[in-house]
């Protein structure tokens, strides 16, 4: 695996050693120590031997690699990663709060208003510290991992392809007439198949893996009838790290079929192979399947060879990634879902009580046998293997409560069972880098939880998990991130809105125990669960709090907290407070939502680090006088007193390009002020938002040139105020027809003008402004 620790600092060490921030620190380098002046080389270097190291590491993962000795190698790079993270941490502090001052008394006073903090000179020696140790560890590994493995001690087996680790000869695999669920997605592929239409057609079957999509193709495959229909037919498993040779090659073999005494299937090259392929297809109707696409690069690649010749070929996919599937027309496509309760039930069953009359499942193991299936959740192939290995074991409730109890740790431990996980953990193993922190995150959610797409991009933002590109906002690029995930089928959409934009997500039961392991093997997150047991690794960044029995493990070490959540709201003040903030001066993310608190203690203001608090649905009615956040939420809560210079925020959200107001977003709101937005050129009200605003005003927006679309549904509003516009936004605004606002004020750079009634600027408007930069609601 990837370790995604190594990921993050690299990013991190990046962003500070690049060319903007180093002229930033500058002034506070250039005249100090000689470790201060080399602390950029030192980072730089690190950040390259990283670089290295995370290369090792992927070819590792790949190959599952699970020496004892790279193991602990591994746990030693993750820990000097975590300590480089929070050394760029503090660096980066400093030097965003240098920028915002201007003599250096000013920073002078600030290292000693934050004592826990390193000065510039300690986060120099540790950068020098850490750089001559990561070089140690590449040493390391050499003089420890060759002497035992040889040097080539990474294995050549590489088991990325689900046919090579599930397929139908396998003795747990689903026969025929065991198979349930299945009978209308293979109704539609049978269909797919015998349409008379002449033109070459993709069919895709797609869907999370371990749902069984190999066997439904398979099963069609197998279909003498379906068959007969075709001059030649070929099955290629697909893996990713596929070679277009060899599949032209195994392609060209299984069109031969026994007969491959006509050619020499190692000794064509790829020019000749794209020749025999092509003169072969072009004059018969075929069948190909493709099975386990990860790529649609590799779907374009074998299109070559794929020769539209009116004769009705067909070509099948099977994948787990919706852009694979979406190559193959609308009406061609077969999304796999996991099974009903009813079904899931059924398929257990056959395997679990194969001998039994109808396969009946004894009484007593009735409710057993239910709790094992719900926590399947609809995965066949999970059913299938859990059941035939309950076929073998004594038929007792204990015997199988038990098992039960020590499901999760069966799955990665019994031979007999491990194949599911390698298969569910083919999605993860195969994530772009950049996603796998934040499928990672998921695991700190309880089972069976609705996330919410904001509050999940909000804490992949505040976690840095989210890069900008281009002029897009963070909250535009994590919405990317986030569909590509379900594209990927690591998540499950659960609601839409009106817009068919994703409002809430879930993930499948074994998928997030998936999360939870890696995330343990990796120390991402700690998870505290509904009976108590502590799911944690060495020196976690992250706490979840999902049922708060026992008390926090005394034994962590909270001076490296990164995120807090609790979802317990039992959880008293007393329990987290003796946990956090004093020590956890890296606390990222603190969400207390739900908690029967009343106060906040004044420390968390003192939170360099602290980019989201989330308050919500409690007592809390003051906060701390010194705070510095990304994301404040604070619905249902009663905070009424904000301290003063709160409107100083200047990381509260919005740097965004656009501003949406969906269909019945405020139905009830007054009053809207728009102001001082940098970022923002466009605004665009769609019909049943704002239906009842009355007043609007638009200041100092001066990247907008266009007068917002769809003002025009905006039908009860009275004023509309646009004040300190671009000249260009005038123009705009006075040829457009606003006829239904009676009174419109325009000004541009001293210049005014009226529409309508308004004759002059009237007096002061009658709001409150809550913060320095953002758009306000009164």
């Amino acid at each position: 695996m990837v370790d995604v620790v190594v990921l993050l600092v690299i990013k991190k060490i990046g962003i500070a050693a690049a060319c903007e921030t180093l002229k930033l620190a500058k002034p506070l380098l250039g005249k100090n120590s000689e470790l201060q002046m080399a602390l950029p080389d030192n980072m730089k270097l690190i950040k390259d031997e990283l670089e290295i190291i995370s290369a090792f590491l992927k070819e590792v993962g790949m190959k599952d690699y699970n020496s004892e000795v790279i193991q602990t190698w591994i746990r030693q790079v993750r820990r000097l990663a975590y300590d480089m993270e929070d050394i760029v941490d503090q660096f980066m502090y400093r030097i965003s709060e240098y920028q915002q001052r201007d003599t250096w008394n000013c920073v002078k006073k600030l290292f000693k208003r934050h004592p826990s903090l390193f000065s510039l000179n300690e986060i120099a020696i540790r950068a020098d510290i850490i750089n001559k140790e990561v070089v140690e560890l590449s040493k390391r590994i050499s003089r420890w991992a060759q002497p035992i493995t040889g040097m080539n001690f990474i294995p050549a087996v590489n088991c990325d392809s689900e046919q090579q680790l599930y397929h139908p000869g396998h003795d747990h695999s689903i026969n025929d007439n065991e198979l349930v669920g299945i009978d209308k997605n293979r109704e539609i592929l049978i269909n797919s198949l015998h349409l008379e239409d002449p033109p070459l057609r993709i069919i895709a079957v797609w869907g999370m893996g371990g749902l069984g999509k190999s066997t439904l193709v398979n099963n069609v495959y197998k279909n003498e009838a379906v068959i007969s229909k075709f001059n030649c037919h070929a099955w290629v498993s697909i893996s990713q790290s596929y070679k277009i040779n060899d599949i032209w090659r195994n392609m060209l073999k299984e069109i031969h079929g026994n007969d491959n005494r006509a050619f020499d299937a190692g000794s064509i090259d790829s020019a000749q192979l794209r020749v025999r392929l092509t003169k072969i297809l072009e004059k018969k109707r075929y069948l190909i399947i493709l099975d386990d696409v990860w790529t649609a690069e590799v779907l374009f690649k074998i299109r070559e060879i794929l020769v539209d010749n009116g004769l009705g070929s067909r070509v099948i996919i099977t994948t787990r990634i919706e852009e694979v599937a979406s190559i193959a027309e609308a009406g061609c496509k077969i999304k796999v879902e996991p099974l009903n309760d009813h079904d899931s039930w059924l398929l257990f069953c056959k395997k679990a009580f194969p001998k039994n009359k109808n396969y009946i499942c004894p009484p007593e193991l009735h409710q057993c046998g239910k709790d094992i299936v719900e926590k399947c959740d609809g995965l066949p192939l999970a059913l299938v293997a859990i059941g035939s290995l309950l076929s073998l074991k004594i038929r007792n409730h204990k015997e199988w409560r038990f098992f039960y109890n020590q499901l999760i740790s069966e799955l990665h431990n019994n031979e007999n069972l491990n194949h599911v996980e390698k298969i569910l953990n083919l999605s993860y193993k195969y994530l772009p880098d950049n996603l796998k922190n934040c499928f990672l995150y998921c695991a700190i959610f309880p089972e069976d939880y609705l996330i919410h797409r904001k509050m999940l991009i909000r804490l992949w933002i505040s976690e840095g998990f989210i890069e900008h590109k281009g002029g897009c906002s963070l909250e535009d690029v994590g919405e990317v991130y986030l569909t590509e995930l379900i594209q990927r089928s690591m998540f499950q959409v659960v609601a839409r809105n009106s817009f068919d934009r994703i409002q809430c997500i879930c993930m499948h039961d074994l998928v997030r125990e998936l999360a939870i392991y890696q995330s343990k093997k990796e120390n991402f997150c700690a998870i505290y669960d509904d009976i108590g047991v502590v799911q944690v690794g060495l020196h976690p960044r992250r706490v979840s709090v999902l049922q708060h029995n026992n008390g926090i493990q005394s034994s962590m070490d909270p001076s490296r907290l990164r995120t807090f959540i609790a979802f317990d709201t039992r959880m008293s003040s007393c329990s987290w407070h003796s946990f956090i903030p004093s020590e956890s001066k890296y606390l990222t993310v603190l969400d207390l939502s739900g908690l029967p608190i009343e106060d906040i203690p004044s420390s968390i203001g003192e939170l360099f680090n602290l980019r989201y608090l989330c308050l919500n649905d409690t007592n809390v009615k003051e906060l701390p006088k010194s705070i510095n956040l990304q994301t404040l939420s604070l619905e249902r809560t009663r905070a009424l007193n904000f301290p003063h210079g709160f409107s100083k925020l200047n990381k509260l959200a919005y740097t965004g390009q656009q501003l949406n107001f969906h269909g019945k977003m405020f139905q009830k709101l007054k009053k809207v002020v728009l102001w001082d937005l940098p970022q923002v050129n466009q605004i665009c009200i769609h019909e049943g938002a704002l239906v009842s605003l009355e007043y609007l005003h638009i200041d100092s927006l001066k990247k907008l040139r266009d007068v917002p679309l769809g003002i025009k549904f905006l039908n009860s509003i009275k004023e509309a105020y646009f004040t300190r516009m671009h000249s260009e936004f005038a123009r705009n605004l006075q040829m457009g027809k606003l006829d239904q606002i009676p009174k419109v004020y325009l000004s541009t750079e001293g210049v005014s003008s009226v529409q309508s009634e308004t004759t002059r600027l009237p007096g002061p408007p009658q709001w409150r402004i809550l913060s320095g930069s953002g758009w306000v609601f009164i």
